[in-house]
């Protein structure tokens, strides 16, 4: 039997994803700024808050890879798999190829493509370090990477949903909730698959249940609604790898 040779250009793969990342942090950046400085627009002014998070979440991701933390891969496609659902939805919605939704859709499976591979894979969630550290196999290694880019492609769309125009603060507890669960899934804390699963379940009531956003041709309101359902299906799907786990942990307390 021939093997299947790793996929090469690991480097230069990276450095495609950092130029992306880089890209959207320096977009949304730019965003946040001129609508900060919008006083004469009132209804653009309260978008500066949600592009600024944007930004800050792209920056992270940036940095991480950068850095070679071993979870910046897995969160890298999350954030990946975010525009690709929104685009998707978009051009979905609007029955017609808009080209800022292709380059959108397009720019972000680019993410997703480049970091697939075992190189990259040895890179980054591979290394052995965190591995030793947390006392994890090759089994429990691949739990927290889906749990880790799946709540990742959530992050982006509850930011819209916390931060788009609206007199409703329960997006803004949504977002920290699973923002904590994130952080408590990459400590290996039980809270965070419970506060991921919450995330999950609130998403939903919160999308089903919200006003859409104030008017604005920014980010149109459906579209919001529409993204708002894939990520807290993505929250809900991010808990699924533990959830055997955990009911075996609680059956055996009995």
């Amino acid at each position: 039997m021939f093997g299947i040779a790793p996929i090469g250009f690991a480097g230069e793969r990276k450095a495609i994803a950092l130029l992306v990342l880089a890209f959207y942090t320096a977009l949304y950046s730019l965003m946040a700024l001129l609508m900060a400085n919008a006083p004469d627009h009132p209804e653009l002014r309260a978008w500066w808050p949600c592009f600024a998070s944007l930004a800050g979440c792209y920056g992270i991701g940036f940095f991480a890879l950068g850095a070679d933390w071993f979870w910046a891969r897995w969160f890298a496609i999350g954030l990946g798999y975010s525009g690709l659902t929104l685009a998707g939805w978009g051009l979905f919605m609007q029955r017609a190829i808009e080209p800022m939704l292709l380059f959108y859709g397009i720019t972000h499976g680019l993410v997703v493509l480049v970091l697939q591979g075992e190189r990259l894979k040895a890179h980054f969630d591979a290394k052995p370090g965190w591995r030793e550290k947390f006392h994890l196999d090759e089994a429990a290694a691949t739990k927290v990477r889906h749990t880790v880019t799946r709540a990742a492609a959530s992050l982006p769309t509850l930011i819209m949903l916390a931060l788009a125009p609206r007199d409703n603060p329960a997006g803004l507890a949504l977002l920290a909730v699973a923002t904590l669960g994130l952080l408590g899934v990459l400590r290996l804390r039980t809270w965070g698959i419970l506060a991921l699963g919450s995330a999950g379940l609130g998403g939903l009531g919160f999308v089903l249940g919200a006003a859409p956003p104030s008017a604005t041709q920014i980010i149109p309101g459906p579209l919001v609604h529409a993204a708002g359902l894939a990520a807290s299906a993505f929250l809900l799907l991010s808990v699924v790898p533990f959830f055997r786990p955990m009911v075996r942990f609680l059956a055996q307390r009995r």
